[in-house]
């Protein structure tokens, strides 16, 4: 793209004007300047130079200029008026412009050529943006290598600042194409349309050429991006970016759209919404967006999985994955929310997909990939063995969530402790399961207080075993009591028991039993076993002594009755004699 210098009589054959042996030729002074026109969508170049013929007797017809094949509106022109010009060839994007000068530039002469041209918006990638409150365009000086060169100076509106680049630019040669970025940025965070709160988008109008319906489709994509991803905490502002690159006055909460349709969009949507999800593999947030937007991804990468797994989990199932992820929690969760003990990574991505969304397979998808070596193909082995034991104790533990030691070491793939510690937490189950088995067989309600002991137990399982110990004596002592009371007593317990309501004796044991007071139901159990085991004693003493007391009554009166006849007889006796004697 150098400045060609050409001598000779006309343009039919131009030559290099500097010499072999670097004698002086015609050497250019240049400038140019670019002025940015918002009201029009353009921007208006000017390149000036300063020609001077150094040679002793060559003449000079004109000279070579390099343009955007884009360029419109050319126009070249010196002190008296406009000039013969016209584009040759064609590469990389340029035209290679023939100028020719009013008349041959003899030696010693000089000339004043400049070359005024402009660039309008285009909705090219590379293309110039132009539109309210930002301009985005490439700059370039002309001029050959051994020209003198001023930097481009840039004409802007009011307002306007720099963004992404210096201003002005830092160019090291001509011909070097450096691109430039300016926005107003009044008028750059203001110009927006209101939608549901959750999203506002820039109007760049008719001239920001994106025509995209993402205002006419806010409101259903909000809604599906709630369902997806869980609400915003923030609002998300959406506008136009420039197309060459990322703009740096996007933040965390606003996103420039490239694209101009609807997947690009949502895709792009959806890496907004979940920017504040705290992920260690970029894949995962790819392929959820990719996912959202109906798009897919490189099939040889592991993104590739997650629509795989969408499709089985749905919307709801991605929503579980994505609010455990931003909530920080757990994997296999307790009665409380409990931190992730591991990083963010494909191991959590895994464990939350299969434990939380209740996908099945994934880890067999994550196998088929790139994404995992050696060693953590075998601690996928380690983990498939343990995730079978945890799951068949958790069905087993019934309505009790398994312990924290238990279901962190799981958390945190150390499955080795999970083993080692799963046999006491097993035994536990069988224990309550055989105690809550015998209280139904006696007509006692279902003690839980175990659970609250078994849902915190941070080491082991003593203090549950203690509480299970205290249930097994009570059981055992009640059992007794309720067989003696409810058992056949026979005539002598029954009368040892005159007086006595065993029955409710039984009942407030139970009521102690509801409240949790196992000592007492232990110790009182005892003691009514006891009295009905002795009752038939004091049935016996009790039907004995009033026995006794007849018979005492009735030999005290067979004395009296004894004794009244004694004393008859012996007044009759008295009687007989008397008479005899008489």
């Amino acid at each position: 793209m150098l400045v060609a210098l050409v001598t000779g009589i006309g343009f039919g054959a131009p030559a290099v004007a500097q010499s072999d042996t670097g004698d002086p030729a015609l050497t250019v002074a240049t400038t140019a300047s670019y002025r940015v026109v918002v009201d029009t969508a353009r921007v208006e170049v000017a390149f000036g130079y300063e020609f001077e013929n150094q040679t002793a007797a060559a003449a000079f017809p004109g000279f070579f200029e390099s343009l955007p094949v884009d360029a419109v509106d050319v126009v070249v022109t010196d002190g008296s008026g406009e000039l013969l010009a016209g584009p040759t060839t064609e590469e990389d994007g340029f035209d290679t412009w023939l100028v020719g000068f009013r008349r041959p530039l003899e030696p010693g002469e000089t000339a004043t050529v400049t070359i005024e041209w402009a660039l309008e918006h285009s909705v090219s990638p590379s293309g110039p943006l132009v539109f309210p409150g930002a301009a985005s365009f490439d700059v370039y000086v002309p001029g050959p290598g051994e020209s003198t060169w001023a930097p481009p100076e840039i004409e802007l509106p009011d307002g306007f600042v720099a963004v992404g680049s210096p201003a002005p630019p830092e160019i090291a040669a001509p011909y070097e194409i450096v691109r430039v970025s300016y926005v107003d940025p009044d008028a750059f965070f203001s110009r927006t349309v209101v939608l549901p709160p959750e999203i506002t988008v820039q109007d760049w109008d008719s001239r920001g050429a994106w025509t995209i319906d993402v205002v006419d489709r806010a409101e259903a994509v909000v809604a599906s991006l709630d369902s997806w991803f869980g609400p915003r905490v923030d609002p998300l502002e959406l506008w136009r970016a420039f197309a060459t690159s990322e703009h740096p006055m996007v933040g965390p909460d606003q996103l420039g759209l490239v694209g101009d349709d609807a997947e690009s969009v949502d895709h792009q949507l959806a890496h907004a919404w979940l920017s504040d999800v705290d992920v260690d593999e970029p894949w995962f947030i790819e392929g959820l967006a990719s996912a959202f937007a109906g798009n897919q991804p490189d099939p040889s990468g592991p993104a590739d999985v997650v629509p795989v797994v969408v499709n089985e989990i749905g919307a709801a199932g991605v929503r579980s994955v994505v609010d455990a992820l931003r909530d920080g929690t757990i994997t296999y969760p307790g009665p409380v929310a409990e931190p992730q003990p591991l990083p963010p990574d494909w191991r959590t991505l895994l464990d939350h997909l299969e434990g939380v969304a209740g996908a099945d397979g994934v880890d067999d998808l994550l196998r088929a990939t790139t994404l995992l070596d050696e060693a953590e193909l075998v601690l996928l082995d380690q983990r498939a063995i343990a995730r079978v034991d945890h799951d068949a104790l958790e069905f087993r533990a019934g309505g009790w969530t398994l312990p924290p030691y238990l279901r962190h070491a799981m958390a945190a793939w150390e499955f080795d402790d999970f083993t080692a510690a799963q046999a006491a937490v097993s035994d536990v189950i069988v224990r309550r399961d055989g105690l809550l088995a015998w209280a139904e067989s006696l007509d006692l309600p279902p003690r839980d207080d175990g659970k609250v002991l078994f849902e915190s137990a941070e080491t082991d399982m003593a203090e549950v075993n203690d509480l299970l110990d205290a249930q097994e004596a009570a059981l055992e002592a009640f059992d007794e009591a309720e067989r003696m009371v409810n058992g056949d007593r026979g005539l002598l317990a029954g009368v040892g028991l005159i007086g006595q309501d065993v029955e409710a004796d039984l009942e407030s044991l139970r009521v102690a039993w509801i409240d949790g007071d196992y000592d007492r139901v232990e110790h009182d159990s005892h003691a009514l076993a006891s009295r009905v085991e002795g009752a038939v004693g004091d049935g016996t003493i009790r039907l004995l002594i009033p026995a006794l007391g007849l018979i005492a009554v009735w030999q005290l009166v067979r004395m009296v009755r004894r004794g009244t006849a004694a004393d008859v007889t012996g007044a009759a006796d008295d009687q007989s004699t008397e008479n005899t004697s008489a």
